[in-house]
């Protein structure tokens, strides 16, 4: 099975919540509830990662390939991301997501951006 949906989202605070909504449907749709919780996760993290780190629009993409569930953010910004070390000021996102995911990476686009991505067991 093999299935996509994608959003792009405003440059506003309520960016994640709406990343959110958009996950709980689409998890919905898909038949795969058990995973909202990780899925919703990983994707506002990575949208929270766009807002604050670029002045890029974010677009996220939900992608079920067979057992695996991609989840992606993409923007304009070249410079890669990373994990950095976490204080009293923030930089818990990645490890946030590190943590739900079974692999995560930073791939650049054809464009010069790049796309945060990461996969969960589906």
């Amino acid at each position: 099975m093999q299935s996509r949906a994608e959003i792009t989202l405003a440059r506003a605070p309520e960016s994640a919540r709406s990343a959110r909504r958009f996950v709980d449907g689409v998890c919905a749709d898909w038949h795969l509830t058990e995973l909202t919780p990780d899925v919703a996760t990983v994707a506002s993290e990575l949208v929270e990662n766009t807002l604050q780190h670029t002045s890029s629009t974010p677009m996220l993409s939900l992608e079920l390939r067979d057992d695996v569930l991609i989840v992606s953010v993409s923007d304009d910004d070249p410079r890669g991301a990373h994990i950095r070390a976490a204080d009293s000021e923030g930089g818990y996102g990645l490890l946030m997501v590190q943590q739900a995911a079974r692999s995560w990476g930073c791939t650049r686009t054809e464009e010069g951006g790049k796309q945060v991505w990461a996969e969960l067991a589906a």
